[in-house]
């Protein structure tokens, strides 16, 4: 936090440079008086830039999302939270206008002052929101992409290609933040996320490479799993190497401002949807006591029990009441200055899990339990707990569970990807890990289509991306609109 209150002053001078038009007007030839100069720009003053916005396109994507992975629930009728289609416009256009052209811009002048640790986190920083957006859109623009007016319609590139991409950039970031940097500029700042800690920086990256890894399980099938366990020997170590942003009273979370507060003056939007509410208040897993997180997500306003909305349902629960699930504004989520998580120890922890479970022969149907796999498992979740600051006596009391500690010889898919569900909470990697086992109940028990379901979905399809932003098909030739529940490259 107090490294978001050190560059507050850097992002509201930069925001300010950039807002009245995007990063192509920043950089563009013709400059205003209010604008800085290409060749004066710092590699400091961009990377708090960029790295905020990354961060929000994580935001804009998981507010519709949280609703597909039934995080979430909607108040609302004809929306997303009833399989009708979303753009997800806001991820879009923040990758499009300020994202990619920065970093292009970021990178060619580290190149050009030789500075090797920034470009190494730059090409990181490329990797981790090119994932993203694929993963958003499947086939998108990006080689002839993010240099403004030199190429207004840039070619569509294959999302195989792209997956490849993301590898070799995190290569090549691994490769630029280990070397020896000689350009004065060796020493990382204006970074919001790790304050210039390159080894952290190198164990993100090693630990998107499982992510990246692992969500091939389709296309790759063990092998998928035995990069990402190769991967994670040199990933995150602790909760310490998060890669997150803090907010502070005057930049505060997104959740907290649209969510939280927005109720409180009765504009609701969303509320936690009786799925992931199911998975913790003891209706699906029968422990002595609830997930001692779930008072933390949610405010039930000291009602006796936690009754989730049904997704579809405009806010009710599954008796036809209102739901009483809004969000914690007190949460360690949803406070004003909580963090938004992008990558964490936990999500690295049954990331381990599932893959020692894969190679060990398990599926859907099969056990696949080895003690590499279980003991992940189980790290998982106290570092989910931890992270939270959950009671240590309430945490123990719930992971010494049987039904959560349920044995070596017992565990199953499900298992891992359940609670996965549950500590990822609104991240948009559980949408992700939907796909890859099709929206199964025997790995997600209870997981059912929404109420009110829009009926110009085929029968039996989920929803499988976003569409493109709907003007982009008549602004760049190269790019054909999708269907909803079309299946892109990995998700085959």
């Amino acid at each position: 936090m107090n490294k978001m209150k050190k560059y507050n002053s850097i992002i509201l001078l930069f925001f300010i440079l950039i807002s009245t038009s995007g990063c192509k007007d920043f950089f563009d030839v013709n400059t205003r008086s209010n604008t800085v100069d290409e060749a004066n720009l710092e590699l400091k003053l961009m990377l708090p830039d960029i790295e905020n916005y990354i961060t929000s396109i994580e935001f804009s994507k998981a507010f519709s999302m949280s609703q597909l992975q039934q995080h979430t629930a909607s108040y609302f009728a004809n929306g997303v939270d009833q399989h009708y289609e979303t753009s997800m416009s806001g991820a879009w256009r923040n990758y499009y206008t300020k994202v990619l052209y920065t970093l292009k811009k970021m990178k060619e002048i580290a190149i050009n002052k030789d500075a090797k640790h920034y470009l190494g986190v730059a090409q990181i920083l490329d990797a981790i929101s090119l994932g993203m957006v694929t993963d958003t859109y499947g086939d998108i623009p990006y080689t002839e992409a993010g240099v403004g007016s030199l190429n207004l319609e840039p070619a569509v590139d294959a999302q195989q290609q792209l997956y490849s991409k993301i590898q070799t950039l995190l290569d090549e970031g691994i490769a630029n933040i280990t070397a020896t940097d000689n350009s004065g500029l060796e020493n990382i700042t204006g970074d919001i996320f790790y304050n210039g800690d390159l080894a952290k920086w190198e164990r993100l990256a090693y630990t998107l490479k499982a992510r990246y890894a692992l969500h091939l399980t389709k296309i790759n099938g063990i092998n998928a799993a035995q990069d990402a366990l190769t991967y994670l020997q040199n990933g995150f170590t602790s909760n310490n190497d998060d890669l997150q942003l803090f907010y502070n009273d005057k930049y505060k979370n997104p959740w907290h401002t649209a969510v939280v507060l927005s109720a409180n003056t009765g504009n609701l939007s969303i509320l936690f949807s009786e799925q992931i509410v199911n998975y913790m208040n003891g209706s699906i897993y029968a422990t002595t006591n609830i997930d001692p997180r779930l008072p933390d997500y949610v405010d039930n306003g000291g009602a006796a029990t936690y009754d989730g909305a049904v997704n579809g349902a405009e806010g009710d629960d599954v008796n036809g009441n209102p739901a009483n699930t809004r969000f914690n504004g007190n949460s360690y989520y949803f406070k004003e200055d909580s963090p938004i998580v992008l990558a964490s120890y936990m999500e690295a922890l049954f990331l381990k899990a599932e893959a020692e479970f894969l190679v060990n022969g398990g599926n859907t149907t099969t056990t696949g339990s080895t003690q590499a796999a279980y003991d992940a498992y189980m790290e998982g979740i106290l570092a989910s707990m931890n992270k939270m600051g959950i009671d240590p006596a309430l945490r123990d009391a719930y992971i010494n569970d049987p039904a959560i500690d349920v044995g070596l010889g017992n565990l199953i898919l499900e298992n891992i990807m359940v609670q996965k569900y549950v500590a990822l909470v609104l991240s948009t990697e559980i949408f992700t890990d939907l796909r890859r086992y099709d929206f199964s109940t025997d790995v997600y028990p209870g997981l059912a289509f929404p109420a009110n379901r829009n009926p110009d979905i085929p029968a039996g399809e989920w929803p499988r991306r976003a569409v493109y932003p709907y003007s982009e098909p008549d602004l760049n030739n190269n790019i054909t609109q999708v269907n909803f529940w079309d299946r892109m490259w990995w998700d085959q």
